[in-house]
């Protein structure tokens, strides 16, 4: 019944969202829909047909799984949903973007500047630097809004410079999730109908389910140091992976399929088989950390913890994890290892309602500052994973939103930009 009841609320999440694309920016309705995938989805894949993976499987039976994370993700998107129904219509003017072009060609700048400077700046400066640097993307976003041509191509140039850089790196996350942003705000200049929205969907989950092939070995060759054309060789490896059939490549037993990339719920399983039989449950230990964490610096608070996940992972579900390696148990996992099973759907119930007011909050913001909304993926860039635990969640989230803000009275107050447009009422 809970499996069930798990997939129409991801149903109706998903419908939502795509019904949402191009009247607003559903940023949270992507989190849910991310959520609902890599929570319910995922681990209904595995134990209808388990990998056979020797660590990453479902830990326990499927009913004590979903008699949690169901009705955990329930509450989670209902009361998030029911929340968003106080904002009414297409609130959001974007059009009205091409006024503050020359602003956008500013905070574009701004994040090429600290793009190049980061990585000199010392430790205690790399997070607000990270932040400064992301500002090339709301820059790229208002600019993709002007009627100036050349201006307009810096958008297309950021995603470029994405791609460009996931090759480089090896590592597609950042690539993957700006351009899902990227094509909220495209969504919302274009209105597609929703055919053209099922078709890009469906051409994007090609794109992935082909990048999580290959991606093994395309790393396995830029890691060992290869100094061939990357480009070249990420598109030779997805010929190769589209024209070839699975058969003629078969899976490693210590490798993860797609659906193992897909499926968060062994960490939870996991969890769920570890805390309370050899773990007690944390009564909140990891929740009050984290509050305090994203409130304070490093400077003042010397023994906050790094990002990773590594000592987390370690203490919720009893598995090693080696110090190089990120996983985290996901803020659904966290909700239960501290509560328990109704002490954590009454968590996730909390969390809902906190992100839904904090994007009514940012909602009204925008009505006197349109330049607002090209920040809101930034701001939201860690809370729309469906991986990641509290600590990370909520460091970014605060952080970040203190940074868009300082930034916005300092360019009013020091360099009198003009934020609202007459036509923006």
């Amino acid at each position: 019944m809970w499996s069930y009841i798990g997939i129409g609320v991801v149903l109706l999440v998903a419908l939502r969202f795509v019904r949402q694309l191009g009247k607003t920016i559903p940023i949270l309705e992507l989190m849910l829909l991310i959520a609902g995938l890599q929570w319910i989805v995922g681990p209904l894949i595995e134990y209808a047909s388990p990998s056979l993976h020797y660590k990453y499987f479902m830990y326990v039976p499927q009913e004590q799984y979903m008699a949690f994370v169901a009705p955990a993700f329930g509450v989670f998107a209902a009361i998030i949903l029911l929340r968003l129904k106080r904002v009414k219509g297409e609130y959001i003017k974007v059009e009205n973007l091409k006024y503050y072009s020359k602003y956008g060609l500013t905070i574009f700048a701004i994040g090429v500047v600290f793009d190049l400077i980061g990585g000199f700046l010392p430790g205690t400066l790399g997070f607000f630097a990270f932040i400064l640097s992301n500002f090339k993307f709301a820059g790229a976003i208002i600019l993709y809004f002007s009627e100036n041509k050349r201006l307009k191509n810096i958008f297309y140039g950021a995603i470029a410079y994405l791609f460009l850089m996931a090759l480089a790196k090896a590592m597609f996350h950042d690539f993957i999730l700006w351009s899902v942003f990227f094509f909220m705000f495209w969504a919302l200049k274009f209105k597609p109908k929703v055919k053209a929205i099922l078709l890009i969907f469906a051409l994007g989950a090609f794109f992935l389910i082909t990048l999580q092939t290959i991606k093994t070995a395309y790393r396995a060759q830029v890691w060992s140091g290869y100094s061939g054309n990357k480009v070249e060789l990420f598109f030779s490896l997805m010929v190769d992976t589209i024209m070839n059939s699975e058969e003629d490549a078969p899976q490693s037993p210590t490798e993860p399929d797609n659906n193992v990339r897909l499926n968060q719920g062994w960490i939870i399983s996991a969890v769920l088989n570890h805390i309370p039989i050899n773990q007690q449950f944390l009564e909140g230990a990891t929740i009050s950390e984290a509050v305090y964490s994203s409130v304070l610096p490093r400077f003042l608070n010397p023994n906050k913890k790094e990002a990773g996940g590594q000592e987390n992972f370690r203490v919720f579900t009893g598995l090693e994890i080696s110090s190089g390696t990120s996983m985290g148990i996901s803020i659904v996992g966290e909700a239960y290892g501290n509560y328990g099973v109704s002490g954590g759907i009454m968590f996730m119930g909390l969390w809902g309602l906190f992100l839904a007011q904090m994007w009514l909050l940012f909602i009204k913001k925008i009505d006197s500052n349109l330049i607002l909304i090209a920040f809101i993926p930034l701001i939201f860039l860690q809370v729309i994973k469906a991986e990641t635990e509290l600590v990370v969640v909520l460091n970014h989230f605060v952080k970040s939103s203190i940074v868009v803000f300082l930034f916005f009275w300092f360019v009013k107050k020091q360099w009198k930009w003009v934020l609202v447009h007459e036509s923006d009422s």
